[in-house]
């Protein structure tokens, strides 16, 4: 190869420099240009954007003040008055605040002209509400509909007026940013242009330098691939292609010396220990030939001990000249028999970051080239124990992933049914209990219809396990110490599994709190603990634990949808038949079960996935034919006060003369609930689509105490209905009703599920009202959306 004195790295550089120099040039000229727009920009996004904001609210709210007015004059309500005043200053302060962007003559006029019409406007005003203190309603309302009038009209004219005269500025100011941004583009172009003459003019000159240094290189490793180890490559160039020939006369150096070593060292690998996941054990994993021979003790090491494990914990290579006389290596009579007396042991680093160790037994002492030689062996071996690894995380995330998408379709199915099976649930089940309160006691269609009501209540147990499946029952989290709340199961599970099974809790150390619905968290307890139980028909030992986890970035990759941080892990253990890896991949599939037909619904295990998803955790299954199983959640551990438990309500409820207007697009539901509000002496107004309920709170003369809404209803779901009633009713208190929704955490109790019982709802009312009437809430409590239930 020729003697070449730049180095491709400057011939690029000085290539770059010139293109660098022509978009320089032309770049400086269309800075002037780019400025000028980002000028007009600004203008536009500073001054006429807020003042067509600023113009257009205060339109709307002089149209709220006129309605405020014609409500203060027409029904003499005072508040309308102090509404009206408060709004007026705001509409004021618009108003001066639009002076601040006004710069043309016109704007000028217009805004003027609108201070002033508006100055009128407020005497006026001042003047009805001096007239209705005096009880002079007529001469109030002539005024309105006269000079407050006109006053209104010559103040929204102003205010078109104005809006039309900055949006003619916006207009000029965006013909010169198009002009400008026109302009701007051919500067680029050209630019861009001259740039690409001049690169592909140096690529080209830099290109047959290398195609004709990079063809003498190719016709040398074809000879070499062929066995042929011909003489060095001239590399007598300073750039980087004589670089690159001195690196290749290197590598086949190596490559010869390598060929030696095979034929004149006899060199076995003896094995590559890999590291578990807690750092502390050296497993045995690839072997070759001789290995065969180590003792039972080389195959699983500790760290620190034997020659393995000192490799490990030192991180440095081990080199031994006399391996029958170092225990700590092999068996001596191994390898005496092998013939073996050197080693040599190198650890397996990724980044800084211990893997394993690679190990090899010889017949013949050691040199420094076999040492080189191993060593590279060594990192080739440590990259390919990282990638397996990530390939593995990566082929475990993803089954996961799988998995959860499947039982997240089959959960929304379920939710969808779930609100269409609570809707008839409810009408069944009321209107079975209503019909048993008419009866005699004696009647014999008592028999029937408790056999009805019992039926339909076993059907919304299992509606109830479908929702928590797929994360949309209505929780209500509370903080809690499970330390505290697992024992106070233990008597209900001792009953559940009988006198054949061991129930043992090892409360964990300092444990962490956790936000979870009580009730939930029983109904996790119970199904786990039940199918422990199932699993050990000839009996067993249970075994509940609870401890604080740290979940890192490794850890957490074997949680879907949860994220590293600190967590509190509760565990149910058993010693029974076990699964195999089919059943634990369906295990918390709805429906899915092992038991013979009519022993089991398959929905345990299913509700438990859906209660601890929802509630921001995750499940772990580990279990093996044969050898029990081990569930385990971790809920997020979090700071908060303990909350105490609720005694349970077995008080009749008590009757309410209130009204209450009902909305529920149902019509079955909506008659169920008002005869049973009725019934218990409640004024009853029902509405059975959005409009119709406006309509009534609108002509409705009297006071409304309680909105009783649906959640989900085609035009407008619940929440949004009850925001915009509440605004216009704000004494009114407000409780959902639903069978589904996408609202899964409720607050203050303002929520009941469907189905309910007659007692149930006129209860859940009562409690509604009378902490309205006391005061405890300032507003009607909402709830929260959750993205888990989506």
């Amino acid at each position: 190869m020729s003697q070449v004195g730049m180095r491709l790295g400057s011939k690029i550089f000085l290539t770059a420099a010139l293109v660098i120099v022509v978009l320089a040039g032309v770049g400086f000229l269309s800075l002037r240009a780019v400025g000028r727009l980002v000028s007009v920009n600004r203008e536009i996004a500073t001054r006429t954007v807020p003042a067509v904001r600023l113009t257009a609210s205060a339109r709307e709210a002089i149209a709220a003040l006129v309605r405020l007015e014609a409500r203060a004059v027409v029904l003499g309500d005072a508040r309308y008055a102090t509404a009206w005043t408060e709004r007026a200053a705001r509409v004021a302060q618009d108003l001066e605040s639009l002076a601040a962007y006004a710069q043309s003559e016109q704007e000028a006029l217009h805004l003027r002209r609108a201070r002033a019409a508006f100055a009128g406007y407020r005497r006026i005003v001042a003047e009805e509400q001096a007239l209705l203190r005096r009880d002079d309603r007529a001469r109030a309302v002539r005024l309105q509909e006269t000079d407050a009038r006109a006053r209104t009209e010559e103040l929204q004219e102003s205010l078109d007026g104005l809006m039309a005269a900055t949006h003619a500025q916006s207009l000029e100011a965006q013909a010169e940013a198009r002009h400008l941004e026109t302009r701007t583009w051919t500067v680029v172009l050209v630019a861009l242009g001259a740039a690409v003459c001049l690169a592909l003019l140096g690529t080209g000159v830099i290109a047959r330098r290398m195609t004709r240094s990079l063809g003498l290189l190719s016709s040398a490793t074809a000879e070499v691939a062929a066995g042929a180890f011909r003489a060095p490559l001239a590399a007598e160039g300073t750039d980087e292609i004589g670089a690159l020939a001195r690196s290749f006369n290197r590598m086949t150096r190596l490559q010869k010396c390598a060929e030696i070593l095979a034929q004149h060292l006899d060199l076995a690998l003896a094995g590559v220990w890999t590291l578990d996941a807690d750092a502390k054990i050296l497993e045995l994993r690839a072997s070759a030939g001789t290995c065969t021979g180590l003792p039972e003790t080389h195959r699983r090491v500790p760290l620190g001990q034997t020659e393995i494990g000192l490799i490990a914990e030192e991180r440095r290579p081990h080199v031994t000249g006399a391996v029958l006389d170092d225990p700590r290596t092999s068996d001596p009579a191994w390898a005496t028999r092998e013939g073996l007396v050197a080693f040599v042991g190198h650890p397996l680093l990724v980044e800084g970051r211990l893997v394993g160790v690679a190990a090899a037994f010889a017949r013949a002492q050691l040199d420094g080239l076999a040492l080189d030689g191993f060593a590279s062996a060594a990192g080739e071996i440590a990259q390919c124990i990282e990638r397996k690894r990530v390939e593995q995380a990566l082929h475990e995330t993803e089954e996961q992933v799988r998995q959860l998408q499947k039982i997240e379709a089959i959960g929304r199915l379920a939710g969808g049914l779930a609100h269409d099976f609570n809707n008839l649930l409810t009408v069944i089940t009321g209107h079975s209990q209503l019909l048993l309160r008419q009866l005699p006691l004696v009647d014999p269609l008592r028999g029937g219809l408790d056999v009805i009501e019992r039926t339909a209540t076993r059907a919304g147990r299992l509606t109830m396990q479908l929702l928590a499946f797929s994360r949309k029952q209505i929780l209500a989290p509370a903080v809690l110490d499970l330390n505290d709340a697992v024992p106070g199961m233990a008597e209900m599970l001792q009953r559940l599994i009988g006198e054949d099974i061991t129930l043992t809790f090892n409360p964990g150390a300092d444990l962490g709190r956790v936000t979870v619905d009580p009730g939930q968290l029983e109904q996790v307890v119970v199904n786990l603990v039940v199918n422990a139980r199932d699993a050990m028909p000839n009996g067993g030992r249970i075994t509940v634990e609870t401890a604080n986890v740290e979940l890192n970035e490794d850890s957490a990759r074997w949680h879907v949808g949860v994220g590293p941080g600190s967590y509190v892990m509760l565990a149910v253990s058993d010693t029974g038949t076990g699964m195999d890896a089919e059943t634990r991949a369906h295990v918390f599939e709805p429906f899915f079960t092992t038991k013979v037909l009519g022993k089991g619904t398959g929905l345990g295990l299913a509700t438990v996935y859906g209660i601890v998803r929802q509630s921001g955790g995750n499940t772990r299954v580990e279990s093996a034919p044969g050898a029990g199983s081990t569930f385990t959640i971790y809920l997020p551990r979090v700071e908060g006060v303990l909350e105490q438990a609720v005694e349970a309500v077995t008080a009749l409820p008590a009757r309410g003369s209130e009204t209450i207007l009902v909305v529920e697009d149902q019509n079955e539901v909506r008659s169920l609930v008002q005869r049973i509000l009725e019934e218990f002496g409640y004024v009853v107004l029902s509405a059975g689509e959005i409009a119709d309920a406006f309509r009534i709170v609108e002509r409705h003369g009297g006071p409304i105490h309680l909105l009783l809404t649906d959640m989900v209803m085609p035009e407008m779901n619940g929440v949004h209905l009850a925001e915009r009633i509440v605004a216009l009713r704000q004494e009114m208190a407000v409780l959902f009703m639903s069978g589904y929704t996408d609202y899964a955490i409720v607050n203050h109790g303002r929520f009941i599920q469907k189905p309910f019982t007659p007692d149930a709802l006129a209860r859940k009312v009562r409690a509604v009202l009378d902490s309205r009437a006391e005061g405890e809430l300032d507003k009607p409590a909402l709830p929260q959306e959750t993205g888990a239930s989506a």
